[in-house]
């Protein structure tokens, strides 16, 4: 089976490399940067229909992890959606001129906006609050159309707050490296919004499954732990670990922000047989180890 892995050279799809380079599949893998170590590599700009096309010839499943970012979206809303959304339209049209089997999709739980209820299932209505959720959820809606007139199954993935080796941005990065460098943390709002934290080496497993097993098609999952903690929960985890106490700098809450949630497991568990289990203080360690090598 080959299977192509889109947007590698990210947090994601490094794990991803690594976590199946032992595995039965034969990988290829693209990004718009070049990625030494990964073989059967090219570079690739997906708002290119004509480029997109040729990296997908002869796949069998495309992982599709190619992403302008959150933050990014906030500084060039234009290119967010040109990435996200037209990118995107561009893999789908690829897949269906090379008769893709299955295209998974890694989508994002910020999408829902505001919270009514948690722990929040696949069903929660979306009211996205940035460009970037705002994009997702475009693209989440394109694979159902594509399925229905192509044939073209997929799997939506839609992560909580994933974490882990070769996260270089993010919350989980700046408080490794705040406190190491004893410098202040800041902690906007109060500090009492849960978040459902996942450990990267978790998910692999799912996307192996999910390329494998043809009965899982045209479905979306939760990823998550249905386990909520804390901000404040998180850096005292965190501090003890390291060994510092934490110095805090409270500023307002953030616009955009999502107020407290966890993932509904119940629909991952049903169609996986199971869900993440690495706790936060074990995921953290081995994150942190790897964030002190680099």
């Amino acid at each position: 089976m080959r299977v192509l892995i889109l947007g590698a050279a990210g947090f994601v799809g490094r794990n991803m490399l690594n976590g199946l380079k032992d595995s039965d599949l034969e990988l290829t893998s693209s990004d718009i940067i070049d990625l030494e170590s990964a073989t059967q590599h090219s570079k690739l700009d997906i708002t290119s229909l004509d480029d997109t096309k040729k990296v997908m010839e002869n796949v069998d499943v495309v992982v599709h992890l190619a992403v302008h970012s959150l933050t990014a979206s906030f500084k060039d809303i234009l290119m967010n959606a040109k990435v996200n959304i037209i990118g995107t339209l561009n893999i789908l049209e690829a897949a269906r001129l090379s008769n893709v089997r299955k295209l998974i999709f890694t989508s994002a739980s910020s999408i829902i906006g505001k919270v009514n209820y948690s722990p929040v299932d696949e069903g929660h209505p979306c009211t996205p609050k940035t460009p970037y959720a705002i994009t997702k959820l475009a693209a989440e809606h394109y694979l159902p159309i594509y399925q229905d007139l192509y044939g073209i199954n997929y799997v939506v993935i839609r992560f909580f707050n994933i974490y882990g080796p070769y996260q270089n941005e993010g919350l989980i990065p700046i408080l490794h490296k705040r406190l190491t460098l004893k410098q202040a943390i800041d902690v906007y709002g109060s500090g009492s919004q849960i978040r459902d934290y996942v450990f990267i080496k978790d998910v692999v497993p799912f996307f192996y499954k999910a390329i494998k097993n043809d009965l899982i098609k045209n479905v979306l999952v939760n990823m998550g732990t249905g386990k909520g903690v804390s901000v404040t929960e998180l850096i005292s985890i965190a501090s003890k670990i390291l060994g510092v106490k934490p110095v805090i700098n409270n500023l307002p809450s953030r616009k955009g922000e999502i107020d407290n949630y966890v993932a509904d497991t119940k629909q991952l568990q049903s169609v996986f047989g199971n869900v993440p289990s690495t706790t936060l203080e074990e995921g953290l360690k081995e994150t942190f180890r790897w964030l002190s090598t680099t």
